[in-house]
């Protein structure tokens, strides 16, 4: 094995070991919302601040790559506590339209304390250089493969600035 090739298996290696890294696992629950649920908070308030009427269930759902009847249990039990609610699109009478209340957008904004307070952490382990030098390689990385150069079959999106 050559080294370049040595050095794609490590790469794939630190890549998948990244993918399990639970980044929102690492504080106490926010309010009482379980990690899934506060990310469907947080993706609802993004579409929110994006222009959208809400979102369907179907919608979040594929954003959250996880399966309809799982969206359901969870924003029934997030419109039972207040934090969101539910509402028929007034342009398809058919369709429900999921948003966030003023409990679920002040609890999405507890949740961006909390993360970043956790990011702060790494911020010290690495200190302030190379904390800096991993967000450019990170973003040099994301481009290249947001630029159709990914072998595989769906290449990241791009996320909105901010």
């Amino acid at each position: 094995m050559n080294r370049d090739d040595q050095t794609s298996l490590a790469l794939l290696r630190a890549f998948r070991k990244l993918r399990h890294i639970q980044f929102h696992a690492r504080g106490p629950m926010i309010e009482g919302c379980t990690n899934s649920e506060t990310i469907l908070l947080l993706v609802l308030r993004r579409s929110m601040r994006m222009g959208s009427p809400g979102l369907k269930a179907s919608e979040l759902s594929g954003l959250l790559r996880i399966s309809s009847p799982s969206v359901t249990q969870m924003v029934n039990v997030l419109e039972a506590r207040g934090l969101l609610e539910r509402s028929v699109d007034p342009d398809d009478r058919r369709a429900v339209r999921i948003r966030l209340t003023e409990a679920g957008n002040r609890l999405t904004e507890l949740a961006d304390k909390a993360m970043l307070e956790g990011m702060k952490g790494l911020i010290a382990h690495l200190g302030e250089d190379r904390s800096r030098l991993l967000l450019e390689l990170l973003e040099d990385v994301f481009d290249y493969y947001g630029d159709g150069n990914c072998p595989f079959p769906c290449p990241p999106h791009r996320e909105p600035e901010q």
